[in-house]
């Protein structure tokens, strides 16, 4: 049976060492502020918006919301600028998608790499594939801290990750570049799928295909790390097979519960990080 890598109980656990770090730092005059941009009316874009914002008043992060509902390029790049340029604002992140329109690179590019706590502009990415100091996006940060807290053997290990999405895959396989691993990417849809994933000692999965990963595709022992979120009937499912993967690997991520309770939490950790260079 596997250890199973339970994303809300790390996410309490950071959430009190925060809450101490941002007490630290107000002692010192310094208020970790997270400037949130939302453009468009979204629903589910809002939900998200304030799903951060409570995360951050939790911790004692101060939030700043900039809602434009009808805006362009040309207003949220006066925006931006404005933001970079305020010493009182430590991250900045936009919330994406953006509405119709707008050039979605762009207007991240935009953001200050000091304060891209999202990890998510293309300098970051290149910062990150170089080897540079650079704020990890949240769905790779949350990866590596789960495997770090339980104690995970990860390096120099054989890692597959299947599926290469601007904010996990891409970035992960940039970052584990630089570490002592063997990293293989691939696509849903490669030849000989199976043969790859059976020989992986660490497999990521981020597919948006529900169960896609089965148990006869997992090598005995390893690591599955399940980073799909596959909604019918307002339940959530993984990319992964977990009840049957579980009696092979050695440690795996549930859905819900694995990778997803972290991310939110790793974006205040970063703006809490960013804050902290400050005061050095």
């Amino acid at each position: 049976m596997a250890v199973i890598l339970d994303g809300r109980a790390v996410a309490s656990k950071i959430v009190e060492e925060l809450k101490a770090k941002t007490q630290e730092l107000k002692m010192k005059g310094i208020t970790p502020t997270l400037a949130l941009v939302l453009v468009g009316d979204d629903v589910y874009s809002k939900r998200y918006v304030d799903m951060k914002i409570k995360r951050c008043e939790e911790v004692g992060v101060k939030a700043i919301l900039n809602h434009i509902s009808q805006a362009g390029e040309k207003e949220l790049l006066e925006l931006l600028k404005g933001l970079n340029e305020d010493p009182h604002i430590h991250g900045v992140m936009i919330q994406l998608p953006l509405p119709e329109g707008f050039d979605e690179s762009k207007m991240v590019e935009r953001i200050s790499p000091e304060k891209d706590v999202d990890g998510l502009s293309p300098s970051t990415l290149g910062r990150i594939l170089l080897g540079e100091e650079a704020y990890l996006p949240a769905g790779v940060e949350a990866i590596m801290e789960l495997l770090s807290r339980y104690r995970v053997e990860w390096v120099r290990k054989h890692w597959v990750i299947l599926g290469l999405s601007n904010i996990t895959g891409k970035p992960l396989t940039a970052l584990l570049l630089n570490r002592k691993v063997t990293v293989t990417t691939c696509h849903p849809d490669q030849k000989d799928l199976s043969r790859i994933t059976r020989d992986a000692d660490v497999l990521v999965v981020d597919v948006a295909r529900k169960w896609f990963i089965t148990a006869n595709m997992v090598k005995r022992n390893s690591v599955v790390i399940d980073n799909g979120n596959n909604y019918e009937e307002k339940k959530v499912y993984g990319d992964v097979d977990f009840e049957n993967v579980k009696e092979i690997a050695s440690a795996i991520t549930p859905v819900p519960g694995g990778v997803g309770p972290l991310l939110v939490t790793m974006l205040v950790r970063n703006t809490v990080k960013a804050a902290e260079k400050i005061s050095v």
